[in-house]
């Protein structure tokens, strides 16, 4: 009798499995099942967007634009068109891809990539190319050296500057295709470093200036300078 009662809890003992041990081999099962999920390659996005700068002073190359008041930046590696002007408004297409940030352990990152870009529309600097012809004359003060760049740089900026300036001078000066010219020096106004580009007029050998315009170096925001209150104004 006491044999037979012993092989009878043997036999409860070895066919009850403890709950939580059920829930967890049923667990483990369903997680085995679940399939891996494979990630797609981005499509590509069309965008319209106007055109502020290209930028090569980085390890990836960046085309610099505007879409309404927001600032967007993208990779340009893969675009050679370098023709475009601040203002024009331009047709891109582009997809996220990686990038690889250096000295920081060569980190991947996701950017936004241009694929092709179309110029749309000219802007306001690509027409006054067209309208004015000449080149613009420019003075460099002897005590700053500038690198070719960054010449060519505040060259643009000066020419976009009179392209979209209000003031009837310059508009005049522009129609009648006079000498126009800016004079570059450094200045520091409360602690702040600027560059300052004095606008003038020429003829006969005499120089006008009429329009002192400040450039923050960081930002590359352009302020007019107002004579009669000693303040900067920001020009957009």
């Amino acid at each position: 009798m006491k044999e037979a009662f012993a092989i009878l809890i043997l036999t409860l003992c070895f066919s009850c499995t403890p709950p939580e041990r059920k829930i967890q081999q049923k667990n483990k099962t369903k997680l085995k099942a679940v399939p891996k999920i494979v990630a797609k390659k981005d499509s590509i996005n069309k965008d319209t967007i106007e055109f502020v700068s290209y930028n090569d002073n980085f390890d990836y190359t960046q085309l610099n634009g505007k879409k309404g008041k927001e600032e967007i930046d993208y990779i340009n590696d893969q675009n050679n068109d370098r023709s475009f002007l601040r203002g024009d408004l331009i047709a891109i297409e582009w997809k996220n891809d990686t990038i690889y940030i250096a000295g920081d352990g060569e980190t991947p990152q996701m950017a936004q990539w241009i694929v092709s870009a179309k110029k749309l529309k000219d802007g306001n600097v690509s027409k006054f190319r067209k309208q004015y012809v000449k080149e613009l004359k420019y003075l460099l003060s002897k005590d700053d050296e500038l690198s070719d760049s960054y010449r060519d740089h505040l060259y643009k900026i000066a020419e976009y500057y009179i392209a979209n300036s209000y003031k009837e001078l310059i508009k005049l000066s522009v129609k009648n295709k006079e000498d126009l010219g800016y004079s570059v020096e450094k200045q520091n106004r409360e602690g702040k470093d600027y560059y300052v580009l004095g606008f003038f007029t020429e003829s006969e050998y005499k120089i006008n200036t009429f329009q002192w315009v400040y450039i923050d170096p960081d930002t590359d925001k352009i302020y007019e300078y107002d004579l009669a209150n000693d303040r900067l104004i920001y020009f957009p």
